[in-house]
């Protein structure tokens, strides 16, 4: 088992939540364990959007790394709460679809909440104590009723389709600067394919096909550092200016 342990909640940074969660952490597990956040700026309770980061990080995780995630508005209510493990590594925290982006092979239900846990606080008091004794003893799994993965909860995004004068994608993500991450594998489009993005209504905004978003101008389409195709704005949101949110359809129509 690594000595680290990948925080991801919704919780930002202006309370102390995700301190209380670290102290848990640091009290239950052996010196020198390193705890690395990979966000706490989810928007507040936006499961897809959590689901995406662990989605986009997970490949990056050291073996035998553990994951506490946290976005959880049904905290206190009868969800289960669930330990799962994709690859080599172990993610902690509420089966409510955050996890439903990882090719999943195992899943266990964590013990209920004890009589002094907070019924609005289950980071701290249930889940941050489990990934501390995962740290501790990996064998601990074994005692844990195991799930059916059909069992958990799913997250539902629609892929990227084919139609008659291009492609219906999805927007997946707008990231820090206003780049809208699509649901488009990069590979899909060759080099040289230029596009229109076709909103509702017929309006149609030209992309530049580009290698990287400085140096051009207008409204740009480019392969992103996620494996994913990205609509950007030079110096600009793109997101904001063209008014899209995450989970948005639309088409991108191909140009000769």
């Amino acid at each position: 088992m690594s000595d680290s342990i990948y925080l991801l909640t919704d919780f930002g940074i202006i309370d102390t939540y995700v301190a209380q969660m670290k102290a848990i952490l640091l009290s239950g597990t052996p010196t020198g364990t390193t705890l690395v956040d990979l966000t706490h700026e989810v928007s507040p309770g936006a499961i897809p959007e959590g689901a995406y980061h662990l989605w986009a990080s997970c490949r990056f995780l050291p073996s035998g790394s553990v994951v506490l995630a946290v976005v959880d508005p049904g905290v206190g209510s009868d969800r289960r709460a669930v330990a799962v493990r994709a690859g080599d590594v172990l993610y902690i925290g509420p089966d409510n679809g955050l996890f439903g982006l990882l090719d999943l092979e195992c899943a266990w239900e964590l013990p209920a909440a004890g009589p002094d846990a907070s019924s609005t606080f289950h980071g701290r008091d249930v889940f941050a104590p489990a990934a501390a004794r995962l740290i501790c003893d990996p064998g601990w799994l074994n005692s844990l009723d195991e799930l059916s993965l059909d069992s958990l909860s799913g997250i539902g995004i629609e892929s990227a389709m084919k139609v008659k004068d291009g492609i219906m994608v999805s927007a997946a993500h707008v990231d820090r600067f206003g780049n809208i991450i699509l649901w488009l594998p990069a590979d899909t489009l060759d080099d040289g394919d230029h596009a229109s993005l076709v909103r509702e209504g017929g309006r149609r905004t030209p992309l530049t096909r580009v290698r990287t978003y400085s140096g051009c101008t207008g409204y740009l389409l480019l392969r992103g550092s996620q494996g994913l195709m990205e609509i950007a704005l030079d110096g600009s949101s793109a997101a904001a200016v063209l008014g899209i949110v995450p989970g948005e359809r639309f088409m991108l129509e191909m140009v000769e």
